[in-house]
């Protein structure tokens, strides 16, 4: 045991003894910096990439490119699989020229009602279509399609029987209503809730127009419930050509005043965020060099009387006699006390009545030179602090034991 205890201390010590192996605790202290600097390096890395991924546009609701919980993808792929040709718009513009190109104007217009949608153009969207399908309109939006439509507030969300007599709405059998509508003249309500209020509306006409208030019914996430599915698919399906419509940033008014948002480069915010990170870091590794504080003892040697020297002329630089004279005061007042052997709690009226009483001076010429008299100049103070220690000096000497006279 003793040879293995030797051996090891022999390896992780020099000729002289001086350790030559750093501890792990010590190399871990050095790789530190350098560990931390890499997380946090990585951690600007993953920041911009994720601005980078929030700077592209989100999809829109119902958008038939979607595969979230609120797209369409999964009813457009069913579409197209049955022979349908989905054609996907962005703007009025582009709904219009799809429509346009069918060659007998028999496709169905499906219209995704949303802050961007222009009520305005809805007329000449409809002339071009056979049909129309709108999901959520707004109350401009029904007052362009149907004024005899009327928004009759919210459902909960269930499901709700069809009941009425339309081919479409009656496969469906059941479906979600989440908006409803009142209904005036020839237009006739399905999936009702309540006596007057109705899910699905169908307004006919030359150009018929059909109501859907719930998105949900073509949704991603709740297409599957109830029968949804067979509501969007007969809703959607009825022509071999369907234009689906998103409103997007396009139809805003060229006109409009561009937000600050539209007017900055999308590679503004990342870059401003990066130039930020990299000062922090620069701050911390410049910083980092140069190390923790070191305290470093000076060889200073100060004499006892400088600062009593110093406070000295700091009063007479203030022409501070009575502060001056009052510091002089309370030490003799206190060492007086101690010579006559009283309390240290005792008042100065006590201290001076009791040296009046053995000096044999009078109580008043005592009084004057502890506490009383005032200096008036440099010379009053000078003569003021010899009177306290001739003071001083005859009490010392009178309550000496051998009676030898105070130096």
């Amino acid at each position: 045991m003793t040879a293995t205890l030797t051996s090891d201390r022999t390896d992780a010590t020099g000729a002289d003894g001086d350790v030559i192996t750093p501890r792990v605790r010590t190399r871990l202290r050095r790789a530190l910096f350098w560990i931390v600097m890499a997380a946090f390096g990585l951690l600007v890395v993953a920041v911009v990439y994720s601005l980078a991924g929030a700077g592209s546009p989100a999809a829109p609701p119902l958008d038939p490119t979607s595969a979230n919980p609120d797209g369409g993808k999964a009813v457009a792929e069913v579409l197209a699989a049955e022979g349908v040709d989905v054609v996907t718009a962005y703007s009025a513009t582009e709904a219009i020229g799809a429509l346009d190109a069918v060659a007998d104007g028999g496709a169905t217009l499906f219209v995704v009602d949303n802050v961007y949608l222009d009520p305005a153009r809805l007329e000449d969207l409809r002339a071009s279509a056979a049909r129309v399908v709108v999901v959520a309109p707004s109350f401009q939006t029904l007052q362009e399609l149907s004024p005899d439509v009327r928004l009759a507030g919210s459902a909960t969300g269930d499901g709700v029987d069809a009941e009425c007599g339309d081919a479409v709405m009656a496969r469906a059998e059941r479906a979600t209503v989440e908006n409803t509508y009142r209904i005036d003249g020839d237009a006739s309500g399905c999936f009702p809730v309540g006596d007057d209020r109705f899910g699905v509306v169908s307004v006919p006409g030359e150009i018929p127009v059909t109501i859907v208030g719930s998105p949900a019914v073509f949704a991603n996430g709740s297409v599957t419930e109830h029968g949804n599915a067979a509501l969007a698919l007969g809703l959607l399906g009825q022509a071999t050509d369907l234009v689906w419509y998103v409103p997007g940033l396009a139809d805003v008014e060229a006109d409009a005043p561009p937000t600050i948002g539209e007017l900055t480069p999308g590679w503004v915010v990342p870059s401003l965020l990066l130039v930020l990170v990299a000062t922090i870091a620069a701050g911390i590794w410049r910083g980092r060099r140069f190390g923790p504080l070191v305290v470093e003892p000076l060889p200073v040697t100060v004499r006892a009387g400088e600062t009593m020297e110093g406070r000295a002329r700091l009063y007479q630089r203030t022409s501070a006699r009575t502060r001056a004279l009052d510091a002089l005061r309370i030490g003799s007042v206190e060492r007086i006390a101690s010579l006559l052997a009283l309390s240290r709690h005792a008042d100065v009226d006590a201290v001076a009545a009791a040296a009046a009483s053995l000096t044999g001076r009078t109580g008043a010429e005592v009084r004057a030179v502890l506490v009383e008299a005032v200096p008036r100049s440099d010379a009053d103070l000078v003569a003021l602090s010899d009177a306290l220690t001739t003071l001083e000096t005859q009490i010392r000497t009178l309550t000496d034991p051998t009676g030898r006279p105070a130096r």
